[in-house]
């Protein structure tokens, strides 16, 4: 099939590799960074465009069989324009297929415009894990009435539907909702696992345990029940406001995704209180090691990363930070021009290894967990720190066995 994917974002560019590595024709209208942090991205992309199943153009396919957009939140107004520019062109076998996380009224906005047969495709895959999302999902919702265009739809992705069934079709307004809500669910599974382990510090007991206790329970399950230093990424905390107002316009009057949202924006600065504690209320000058920028790992993302109100804190405190991360990138850099003064950044120092930025450290607080992060070498980190503390935002490490061999171990409800 002719495929045109509209958008420069992961969504993007995994769907247009991924329809391109089955067969079809695909035209990207977007761009490939240079720097690519998801897992295998860069090198499928690579593949198929020299097996010239995808290009890379300015300029869509008129008659192509489907549109797909996987345009980011931010350009809604660049989705209305090409949704207008379809519809003049409008051909007759063409079908437009809405990927994106856009709000219920832009969404609407694009039906309307469309003129042609919509399918509301909500994009599920987790940055890290987007191709085997795509190629292996556990569903695939499909928000249509046009028969016709949804049995065309499932022939495009019948390569991807091969092990099980896992098409669920449903209305437009019900899949937009679906994707809102699935968000929502995991936003709220973590913010109460934070509660829970504040309440574990009161008790005594340990979050980790409980954590065992509770995913055993089939009803449960294990899924997003980590507690830590809370949640990021570009959806949650979005979705969470546009699925308040929803509930605020159905005239409800509860608030229970308003303390969901509390609670992450609290939970982002807990390593900073107990650093706080430990010093005496004094941070002035100390030295202090961060591992971990972006929000998760196997991504360069760091929207709404718990590491960034961690900087901001530490920054006012007077502190010199030594940062670790993998994928740190200009992503990073653009965010320190727009957000802090030639003084702060001054006190920022990146470095090329995640043992480099420990020297002399007064405290390393490990944000994310990037595998590399999870069985260091805890010899060198005693050797290289001015103090061996270690702030573990991810409950990582074995806080008995740390505590034994002479560090100072602060974690998440243990």
């Amino acid at each position: 099939m002719i495929i045109n994917v509209f958008g420069s974002t992961i969504s993007a560019l995994v769907t247009a590799a991924c329809l391109a590595e089955t067969g079809n024709n695909v035209t990207l209208i977007g761009q490939i960074p240079n720097e690519l942090a998801e897992p295998g991205l860069k090198k499928l992309l690579k593949q198929q465009m020299e097996l010239e199943t995808l290009q890379v153009s300015e300029s869509h396919q008129v008659n192509a069989d489907f549109h797909i957009f996987a345009y980011g939140d931010g350009d809604c107004s660049q989705a209305l324009k090409i949704t207008a520019k379809l519809a003049e062109e409008k051909h007759d076998n063409s079908c437009l297929i809405i990927r994106s996380n856009f709000s219920i009224h832009i969404v609407r906005d694009i039906i309307e415009a469309a003129q042609m047969p919509i399918i509301i495709n909500p994009d599920f895959a987790p940055e890290g894990a987007a191709i085997e999302g795509f190629q292996r999902p556990d569903r695939t919702i499909i928000g249509a009435t046009n028969g016709d265009a949804v049995a065309k739809f499932r022939r495009l992705l019948a390569p991807f539907n091969r092990f099980r069934d896992t098409f669920i079709q449903m209305t437009p307004e019900s899949a937009i909702l679906t994707k809102y809500a699935t968000n929502v669910l995991i936003a709220t599974r973590i913010s109460l696992m934070n509660e829970l382990a504040l309440v574990a510090e009161q008790m005594n007991a340990d979050i980790e345990e409980v954590r065992q206790g509770l995913g055993s329970d089939h009803r449960i399950g294990f899924s997003y029940l980590y507690s830590g230093v809370g949640f990021g990424g570009a959806y949650l905390e979005r979705d969470l406001e546009r699925v308040q107002t929803l509930i605020d316009e159905s005239g409800s009057k509860e608030n229970l995704l308003k303390s969901v949202y509390n609670i992450n924006q609290q939970q982002k600065e807990l390593l900073f209180r107990k650093l706080w504690t430990h010093y005496q209320c004094d941070l002035d000058k100390k030295k202090i090691a961060i591992w971990g920028v972006s929000y998760k790992p196997n991504t360069n993302s760091i929207d709404g990363a718990p590491s960034l109100v961690m900087i901001e804190a530490l920054l006012h405190q007077g502190c010199e930070l030594h940062i670790f991360d993998p994928k740190l990138d200009d992503i990073f850099q653009n965010w320190m021009q727009a957000n802090l003064n030639s003084e702060q950044r001054s006190r920022i120092h990146t470095h090329a290894t995640m043992y480099e930025c420990l020297d002399q450290a007064d405290a390393l607080c490990v944000l994310t967990e990037w595998k590399s992060f999870w069985s260091p070498n805890f010899t060198t980190i005693r050797e290289k720190m001015a103090a061996p503390v270690i702030l573990d935002g991810r409950n990582l490490y074995d806080k008995i066995w740390l505590q034994e061999n002479g560090f100072t171990y602060f974690g998440v409800g243990r």
